[in-house]
């Protein structure tokens, strides 16, 4: 049996009164919020977070954080000789590489007890979808910046020189070496650039997958937005086959893998944008993901006036840049410093302040039925 929310926010305001309440709903608003963070991120689907503590960090001699080493194998190889040769000598050493700690933190919510008794809706609502939901969603923003810039390493020209990703007619004439972003079939074949994101087709995936594969790598995983996503609803008998078609005109796509590889999807296209497709190799070949101790959680009550805020300390790198491709199904460049200024909102997430939908307009008297009163 349910109980109702003011129940719920008398009991809490009650137990706030004591040394002892307080403890024990913030370690309960701790545990909550630790087990959804790592349910709702995108960016721990693809990479899986590793707790850590003090004792595993270092102290880092550039700034007043902590870090976490991060080592790489060696490079090896091995040569055919004669019975009376010798191998070439190597002297071993391993790269490394820091990964820096920072927190992310929820607002400081404040609010007094008679209003709090006032809500219907409980204290423990407002904690899951002020602090749990917003917290993620800047792990993720700060994330994907990561593996953006990733592939925006990969990218250069014959002469060195670094670019984004090229039209059908500057990959003809540029003399790729290196890429790691390729765009999508309609996407090469529109006839302007534009900012339209066309549908994905079948053959835009195995491209893809066939970037990360042809590198002595394997494609593992892809994100893509639940838009894209739908588009792939559109793929005819062709694509499908008989059963599969039938099966998705009534259920849509229900299995785990699409093609062979496992697939994240997300609603946030404040974030990742969509027309912007990311595959990665398994977590070990790209990159890691650290919690430092556990996700914290403060409450307090002054007189009348209640506080409380989430935060954590994570650190994310990017070891590997060849382990990450992304298929852009958009015709033009999309690059904040070079390319045209009207694509950019096809690739760069939203600022923190600015994550989240605004669905309802109540506050601005926008609802229905409205009744006045006089």
């Amino acid at each position: 049996m349910s109980v109702p929310g003011r129940i719920v926010n008398d009991m809490f305001v009650q137990k706030l009164s004591s040394a002892e309440g307080q403890e024990k709903i913030a370690e309960f608003g701790g545990t909550f919020i630790r087990d959804r963070l790592r349910e709702v991120a995108f960016s721990t689907k693809i990479v899986p977070p590793e707790q850590v503590t003090r004792a595993d960090c270092q102290v880092s001699t550039m700034h007043d954080t902590l870090v976490k080493i991060v080592q790489l194998e060696p490079k090896s190889r091995a040569m055919s000789i004669t019975f009376r040769g010798e191998p070439t000598a190597r002297f071993i050493r391993a790269p490394r590489m820091e990964a820096a700690f920072f927190t992310i933190s929820s607002e400081k919510f404040q609010k007094t007890e008679q209003e709090l008794l006032a809500y219907d809706m409980p204290i423990t609502k407002v904690i899951e979808e002020n602090s749990v939901k917003d917290i993620q969603e800047v792990r993720d923003l700060t994330w994907l910046i990561h593996v953006e810039a990733a592939c925006q390493a990969m990218q250069y020209e014959a002469n060195g020189n670094a670019y984004v990703a090229l039209s059908a007619s500057q990959i003809q004439g540029a003399g790729v070496v290196e890429f790691s972003v390729r765009k999508g079939e309609l996407a090469r074949a529109a006839g302007t650039d534009d900012a339209t994101v066309r549908p994905i087709q079948r053959p835009d995936l195995v491209n893809l997958y066939k970037m990360l594969d042809g590198r002595r790598l394997q494609a593992e995983r892809i994100l893509i937005t639940e838009p894209d996503w739908d588009d792939i609803l559109q793929w005819t008998v062709e694509d499908f086959g008989d059963r599969l078609q039938s099966e998705t005109t009534v259920d849509g796509y229900k299995y785990n893998t699409l093609l062979g590889r496992a697939f994240v999807r997300t609603i946030k296209t404040d974030i990742l944008r969509p027309g912007n497709i990311y595959c990665f190799t398994k977590p070990e070949f790209f990159g890691r993901f650290f919690i430092l101790n556990n996700t914290k959680f403060y409450i307090d009550k002054v007189a009348n006036l209640i506080t409380f805020q989430a935060w954590e300390d994570i650190a994310s790198c990017v070891a590997n840049v060849a382990s990450v491709k992304k298929l852009e199904l958009y015709s033009g460049n999309a690059n904040p410093n070079t390319g045209d200024q009207s694509l950019i909102s096809n690739f760069i997430p939203v600022e923190e302040d600015a994550l989240g939908a605004l669905n309802n307009r109540v506050d601005q008297g926008i609802r229905f039925p409205v009744i006045s009163q006089f």
